[in-house]
């Protein structure tokens, strides 16, 4: 098996290039999407045909939100910037505004919009409930104003009210009748969505795939080129010929990853969590799984040239349903959903993120890592039986 090994490793430098390339566009596209996705936020436009107090209090408690980028605007240029998607949604206050909460009436803001999404309807409720905290200081500096009044008439009745009304406001930043925090059971961490992370866990899997799958590919170029039956009629083994081909490409695949979790680490300046050890199992039960998939594709494929054709759209598609382009957690749909569960990229997900992004331990590594040499294991199986 060592002259297997051999050489494999000695075809290995014509595909030097294929692994630089593969690994410097996992770490372009890492760097590309995980900025885009950490530091995007929707371009909100604010209409002001009011100009009140009132109007300007709204929009600066709209603009403490560091989830939207607020815009002034006019309503001539938001409904054009609506209109060509450079803004996703704008809101309207209306003449009237300060006339209404200093009255008592109904208070209606306006939205344009192309369609309802989530962060329209986070708007419209950010807006409401803004509005009907103002609505309700109004009112309750009235009732004070009218009691004190009532007691003192002397007293300057339009003084009381701006006081009261400003305290109440005041009150609110401190005194928020609810407050929501986040933690990962037993760790105590944040649980948030890190976008940086999530890419380039999805694309270090994704790209070392194409790695590994045409590593172990090798095989069918040895059947064209006739090399295949004279290692089979030599005194070289089949069982040393199958191991000699995969221990090369599970070593391929296994250096990829780690130069890959290397550069996230030092170039991307990405913490992998609190235990890599658990890191380093998944990633090495994954290599199993996916080695093993190119011997099964292998075992079915005829020539190179076919593998170059299939192997990008079974991968691609699989690792699409596995999470590797964005979280799962956005995906309702059942079926999306059950094909998730059998792809090996949406287990190393699972174990890596939970360790690297959730704050998890090395217990989070163990039934990912379970299920990828499960699966490593029937795909092994099969491309050795089915293998001529």
């Amino acid at each position: 098996m060592l002259s297997v090994i051999k050489l494999r490793l000695l075809r290995l430098r014509d595909d030097v290039m294929v692994f630089a390339l593969m690994t410097a566009m996992a770490l372009g596209f890492t760097a590309i999407f995980g900025a885009s996705f950490n530091s995007y936020k929707p371009t909100v436009l604010i209409v002001d045909e009011d100009n009140s107090y009132y109007s300007e209090y709204l929009i600066n408690e709209l603009k403490q939100n560091k989830e939207f980028s607020f815009e002034n605007s006019d309503l001539k240029t938001a409904s054009k910037e609506i209109e060509e998607g450079s803004a996703v949604v704008a809101l309207l206050i209306k003449r009237g505004f300060h006339e209404n909460i200093e009255n008592g009436k109904d208070v209606s803001l306006g939205l344009m919009k192309v369609k309802d999404d989530i962060v329209m309807l986070t708007i419209q409720e950010l807006a409401s409930s803004i509005t009907l905290k103002m609505a309700g200081s109004t009112r309750i500096s009235d009732v004070t104003a009218d009691f004190i009044k009532s007691v003192k008439p002397e007293a300057d009745i339009q003084k009381i009210k701006t006081s009261a009304y400003n305290n109440v406001m005041e009150s609110w930043k401190y005194k928020n009748p609810m407050t929501v925090t986040a933690t990962v059971a037993k760790t105590g961490a944040d649980s948030r969505y890190d976008g940086l992370m999530h890419s380039m866990i999805g694309f270090t899997i994704f790209f070392s795939m194409y790695t590994m799958v045409f590593s172990i590919g090798t095989i069918l170029s040895d059947k064209q080129y006739k090399t295949w039956e004279r290692m089979l009629v030599s005194p070289v083994s089949r069982a040393s010929i199958l191991g000699g081909t995969m221990t090369v490409s599970y070593l391929t695949g296994a250096v990829q990853m780690g130069v890959l979790i290397l550069c996230g680490k030092y170039l991307l300046k990405i913490d992998w969590g609190n235990s890599v050890p658990g890191v380093l199992l998944v990633s090495a039960a994954f290599v199993f799984s996916v080695t093993s998939l190119g011997l099964m594709m292998s075992s079915f494929i005829k020539t190179q040239g076919q593998l170059g054709t299939l192997a990008p759209i079974v991968l691609t598609s699989t690792s699409m349903l596995g999470g590797c382009m964005w979280p799962l957690e956005i995906v309702n749909n059942k079926a999306l959903l059950f094909l998730a569960e059998l792809t090996p990229q949406k287990w190393a997900m699972q174990g890596i993120e939970g360790i690297a992004s959730q704050g998890m331990g090395f217990e989070a590594a163990i039934f990912p890592t379970i299920v990828l040499m499960g699966m490593g294991l029937i795909y092994f199986i099969i491309g050795v039986k089915t293998l001529k």
